[in-house]
């Protein structure tokens, strides 16, 4: 835990230096996860994420960079065709990851929307985190008011493997992912 509120503390001093600087970007945002499909299981998990994105805003075309997150999955779950019963899926993840938006329509005055992609790895950081690469593709919408703070909505669909847990099964989780944060650039 001290590994994790040390690297949030040195990221968020890199975006105060940043935050004068219009060529980059900062991103804060909560996500809501909705499991879909485990192939080779029966059920999915569902959770919550947290996200700190940095990188380099270029001229308002494309956003590029790094990210680093924190999320919970809960659920349960049994292998298909299987009589046992039901396990129980309580796990954490720490995500690295690397961040793309580009947006593509202006809309009514300030709005924007446009395509994100994220890929990256979950690092296995302790008993309780499991580890695997990540991918998500979606859609955001950024009101890109006047003033320095912006009002950004994701959804997107993810993949994340989930390796390392108690049973030893190996999850290739499917899920949906709302999020809400702040721009900064």
């Amino acid at each position: 835990m001290r590994r994790v509120i040390i690297c949030a503390m040195a990221l968020v001093m890199l975006a105060q230096q940043s935050y004068a600087q219009s060529s980059y970007y900062t991103v804060l945002e909560a996500a809501g996860t909705l499991g879909v499909k485990n192939p080779g299981y029966k059920g999915a998990f569902s959770g919550y994420a947290l996200h700190f994105i940095f990188g380099k805003n270029f001229n308002e075309r494309f956003f590029a960079g790094v990210g680093l997150g924190s999320g919970a999955l809960k659920g349960e779950y049994r292998i298909d065709n299987s009589m046992e019963s039901a396990h129980q899926y309580d796990r954490y993840l720490f995500p690295l990851f690397a961040d793309f938006r580009l947006p593509l329509v202006e809309t009514a005055g300030y709005a924007r929307l446009g395509l994100l992609a994220n890929l990256g790895y979950a690092p296995k950081i302790g008993p309780v985190y499991d580890r695997g690469a990540l991918a998500k593709t979606g859609v955001f919408y950024l009101y890109d008011s006047p003033k320095r703070t912006k009002l950004t909505i994701s959804a997107s669909y993810g993949w994340q493997q989930l390796r390392g847990n108690f049973y030893g099964s190996n999850f290739n989780h499917q899920q949906v992912n709302l999020s809400i944060g702040m721009m900064l650039k």
